[in-house]
């Protein structure tokens, strides 16, 4: 048997195989993931940061001036953030993009102006964590001395970003603004101490 097509005959298999390869066609289409789709929220990957632990970690946060001293801020926010999927791509998007500039980035004029948008945009990333209300039970916050030293006691052991927004100097100079972070990785009844937490031109990050 046949089928008839416009100026050509087909043989039914032919036709078929054709159908067929239509349709799966389309359908795969349909089905793609779209890949800005916002990760979805896992809350099993966060339950073992939600009990209480053992560990400690405790640090000083600053910024790197281009005098090359640290610049820190009395009062300034500590952010201790357990390391998830769901974390890492917030973190991905948001603070790691802003904390150093791009290689192709030009040179700024005003150092002020220049560090205004990256301020702006860690403030709307913290934001964004804080109103999530899901991931709250689970974060810590402290706040740093007038030296920039901070701690955390009673940690579970875990994998952790710690996030910190400076604004200003407790120097009598003012200082750059800007976020400070670090990674950390915390062992069961772990002591972290002396932990770095600071911006990229400080070139320890």
């Amino acid at each position: 048997m046949t089928i008839l097509w416009p100026g050509r005959r087909l043989s039914l298999g032919a036709a078929v195989l054709l159908l067929a390869s239509s349709i799966g066609l389309n359908q795969g289409t349909a089905v793609e993931p779209n890949p800005t789709a916002p990760l979805a929220f896992n809350e099993k990957e966060f339950l073992a940061y939600k009990q209480k632990g053992h560990g400690t970690v405790a640090g000083q946060a600053f910024l790197g001036a281009s005098s090359g001293k640290a610049i820190t801020q009395a009062g300034a926010p500590i952010h201790l953030i357990p390391i998830t999927r769901y974390t890492r791509a917030w973190f991905d998007r948001t603070v790691k993009a802003t904390a150093c500039s791009s290689p192709g980035d030009p040179p700024a004029t005003d150092a002020a102006a220049a560090s205004r948008p990256h301020v702006n945009c860690a403030h709307e990333a913290l934001r964004e964590l804080a109103s999530d209300k899901r991931i709250l039970p689970y974060l810590r916050t402290t706040r740093a001395n007038p030296t920039g030293h901070f701690w955390f006691t009673k940690i579970p052991a875990g994998r952790y970003y710690i996030v910190s927004m400076i604004e200003g100097s407790s120097q009598k100079e003012d200082g750059p603004a800007g976020i400070a972070w670090l990674i950390v990785d915390l062992d069961a009844a772990e002591k972290a101490t002396n932990l770095v937490v600071t911006d990229c031109k400080a070139s320890l990050c």
